[in-house]
């Protein structure tokens, strides 16, 4: 009760008064956009949506809460440093939201965007998103709104990673891998992979910094507020459930933490976060279970599934293919193979087939399923040359962006897109200077935005990244440094993973990699340059004494 009471008294009166107007005014902002209804109670589900509508606007206060008080805070005590980084950096991005309004929208945000008005969770892209796009949207009612309050996370998370890598006044060369083409084109993008890379990038930094610290002074561990390890908890959680393939944090982040204590002194630490967890990891399996079955998962293998299965023909291995049949046809499997369809068109292109016999999914039960995945695990050791080789190719040409943005406000007959144009201020300020900066950014043709420029694929490529990432963990490892090799080594584990079950060709699968990858390369490259710096003015001074 001391500790409740204590807390509020440490509170800004003005910042609270203002966070109670925002939220009273949010009630009618909400009508912009919001479908929701708070006062129904005609029929029991009516009633339940309303409670609801109720929970979801007291959470949306709460945040109001805290966030007036960061900002009451911030605007007194920040770092003006990091203020100006921070602002300066989401002056830019809102210079290209306006030029590219309403933002780089391409497939699976649209849905997320129509569940998130009716404060419904889209369990297939994580209900976390969901989460975030309710709150931006109860912030800046329009489609926009969800870019425009990503950039600005985006920005201070930048401004963060900045101010802990540099010194004032110098090492502004770490600024330059957040103007990459593919950095600013993805933080025009809502989708979730778009945060995250910056969230565990920011993780990534702190622990860094942190480990820095201590090989400063013994005891830096002493200046971490509880607020600090409270944030550093949410934020190494939400990293390990947000995306699927971030899971294996729920071993590494503890491990990181016992070596950067020495196994003596952040076991509070590490229980709060693996309870935070597991309390955030529930809802997402519950929900996907309910919502997608094994859909999600099976995406997972459908790409590498073709080869196998063809084969598997080949090879007359008719008893795993007919364990593959329950859930898979097989046969529509090797006929769209002989027209040159991967897994993944033959998925989604389930939607456009009306004869059942002719669908690439059959009706299945959890024990088909399971009989299914062991069946594909057998063909994956029976042909791993083929499972390789498809992979390798899906690694090697992980370039491809999702969709063409460019024709959302000319083509027609397109549901999603007829749809999102009916919402406030979703039309471009010019259609023309939003393709051509789009064009611009994704390094596509001027006349044709499917056509790529020669550049496009060395550039939208995680590759060069992952190769900084291994030649700094083979020097860590001659240097003996453990604790950053294992850090190192937690971001490069990604690769494996998304290797092994990457359903597309996409970039936007490999980008935190990639993001982490060019911060480590320009962290390396900015002390480089500060001790050349300082060597060259260390000589040119003790020249001057001598010359004296």
């Amino acid at each position: 009760m001391t500790s409740v009471k204590t807390m509020t008294e440490k509170l800004n009166k003005v910042a609270l008064i203002v966070a109670l107007v925002h939220w009273v005014i949010s009630f009618f902002t909400d009508r912009i956009i919001f479908t929701y209804v708070l006062f129904d109670f005609s029929t029991v589900k009516s009633v339940l949506r309303s409670i609801e509508a109720w929970g979801v606007k007291a959470v949306f206060g709460v945040f109001l809460v805290a966030l007036w008080q960061w900002i009451f805070w911030m605007a007194g005590k920040a770092d003006r440093r990091f203020l100006k980084v921070a602002g300066g950096y989401f002056l830019l991005m809102a210079v290209l939201l306006l030029l590219t309004w309403p933002g780089i929208w391409r497939m699976d945000e649209f849905g997320i965007l129509s569940s998130s008005i009716q404060l419904f969770p889209h369990f297939w892209q994580n209900y976390i998103t969901s989460v975030f796009y309710i709150i931006a949207l109860m912030l800046v009612p329009v489609p926009a709104g969800v870019v425009l309050v990503q950039c600005a996370c985006i920005s201070l998370i930048v401004a963060r990673v900045v101010t802990l890598c540099t010194k004032p006044g110098k090492g502004w060369l770490m600024f330059l891998p957040f103007l990459m083409f593919p950095v600013l084109d993805s933080n025009l993008y809502p989708i979730r992979m778009s945060l995250y890379a910056f969230l565990e990038l920011l993780l990534v930094a702190e622990l860094f910094f942190f480990w820095k610290d201590r090989q400063r002074a013994a005891g830096a561990h002493k200046s971490r507020t509880p607020g600090y390890w409270a944030g550093l908890t949410v934020l190494a959680a939400v990293v390990t459930i947000w995306r699927t393939e971030s899971i294996y944090y729920l071993v590494a982040y503890p491990v990181l933490l016992l070596m950067l204590g020495k196994g003596r002194r952040y076991g509070k630490q590490i229980l709060c976060y693996i309870i935070l967890t597991v309390i955030l990891f529930a809802p997402q399996k519950i929900g996907e279970k309910i919502t997608s079955g094994d859909q999600y998962e099976l995406t997972s293998v459908v790409l590498p599934l073709v080869p196998l299965v063809e084969a598997a023909a080949e090879n007359g291995d008719e008893q795993l293919l007919s364990v593959i049949d329950s859930v898979i046809n097989v046969e529509a499997t090797l006929k769209g193979a002989s027209e040159g369809k991967t897994g993944i068109n033959l998925f989604w292109g389930d939607y456009n087939i009306s004869e059942e016999e002719d669908k690439f999914q059959r009706s299945y039960n959890d024990a088909q399923f399971a009989e299914f995945k062991s069946a594909f695990y057998k063909l994956i050791l029976k042909y791993p040359e083929v499972f390789l080789a498809e992979r390798w190719q899906t690694f090697w040409n992980s370039c491809d962006l999702l969709e063409n943005t460019t024709d959302l406000f000319v083509k027609d007959d397109v549901p999603n897109y007829e749809t999102f144009q009916s919402y406030p201020l979703s039309g471009p300020v010019h259609d023309g200077i939003r393709t051509s900066v789009i064009k611009i950014l994704e390094l596509r043709e001027k006349q044709n935005y499917n056509v790529k420029m020669p550049a496009a694929d060395a550039v939208y490529n995680v590759v060069p990244a992952v190769l900084v990432l291994l030649g700094t963990a083979v020097f860590l490892l001659a240097k003996r440094k453990w604790t950053l090799l294992v850090l190192v080594l937690t971001v490069l584990a990604k690769v494996p993973l998304v290797f092994l079950t990457a359903p597309s060709r996409l970039f936007m699968y490999y980008y935190s990699v990639y993001l982490i990858g060019y911060c480590v390369l320009f962290y390396v490259l900015c002390c480089t340059s500060l001790r050349f710096k300082a060597v060259r003015c260390a000589k040119s001074g003790k020249a001057g004494e001598n010359h004296g």
